[in-house]
């Protein structure tokens, strides 16, 4: 099992999306995908359909000490070749991980039962700020898909998710994909924004296509749908980041 995070610093540059929509269409390639909400405003669950009303049990009660949860009671079949594991309780579990004597296992202990299972990818979708839990996310995963928007602040932000893999003294190689979102092809700002990006990254093969900026990738979000079931346009987009994922994946395992 492949265990990725999307991840930046930055809120807003459109993780929750990203994550969704990989996590779906790695699933209509025929893999196994289970999605992990770890994004305090629920919205992977949100964009994929899912309220707080529509499941009990979630990674808070996976990992509550008091009244541990199996987490096959935590997970939610989303779509075909799509499973869910919603969050609750954000700030408990931020404290919880705080406790902790060992934050670079602690992920590992939890999910054990994960490393049997028949999945082929763990997607995780992380909250944007410095915390315990993405500490130990960081600490767990074999790579980082990095979205960007693609303006001004967001893209001379990127040496933060560097600063704070340095910081945790992680391999800043973790950073497998940088992903340039929102892109606005018809202003000559992002146009300016994506080329300091490539400039950033001339060095390094990771820099993916931009996803350009289309109201029907918010639209389909807003009714709990992914691109691949809205809007043929936008799903070709993601294909193409899709593609540049599996062929990443590809190599690492066979060199």
């Amino acid at each position: 099992m492949k265990k990725i995070a999307v991840l930046n610093n930055k809120g807003g540059v459109g993780k929750s999306t990203i994550s969704v929509q990989l996590s779906h269409g790695l699933a209509k390639l025929g893999f196994k995908v289970l999605l992990l909400d770890l994004d305090g405003q629920n919205d992977s669950s949100l964009f994929l359909g899912f309220s707080e009303d529509l499941y009990n049990k979630t990674f808070y009660h996976l990992v509550d000490k008091r009244n541990p949860s199996k987490i096959e009671e935590c997970i939610i079949n989303a779509r075909h070749n799509l499973d869910l594991l919603p969050s609750s309780h954000i700030e408990e579990i931020n404290a919880e991980f705080h406790r902790a004597s060992r934050i670079d296992i602690i992920l590992k202990e939890h999910l054990k039962d994960l490393e049997t299972s028949d999945y082929d990818f763990l997607i995780i979708d992380c909250g944007p700020q410095r915390t315990k839990i993405n500490d130990a996310v960081l600490c767990y995963i074999d790579n980082i898909v990095m979205p960007v928007q693609v303006e001004a602040a967001s893209v001379r932000a990127v040496g933060n998710i560097y600063e704070y893999l340095s910081d945790l003294r992680l391999d800043p190689a973790l950073v497998s994909l940088v992903v340039p979102n929102m892109y606005d092809q018809r202003t000559n700002n992002a146009k300016e924004n994506l080329e300091f990006l490539r400039e950033f990254y001339n060095d390094q093969d990771i820099l993916t296509e931009p996803i350009n900026r289309r109201v029907k990738i918010t639209e389909a979000g807003k009714i709990g749908k992914t691109v691949f079931e809205y809007d043929e346009e936008s799903a070709n987009q993601f294909f193409k980041v899709l593609e540049r994922l599996v062929t990443l994946i590809g190599d690492e395992q066979t060199g």
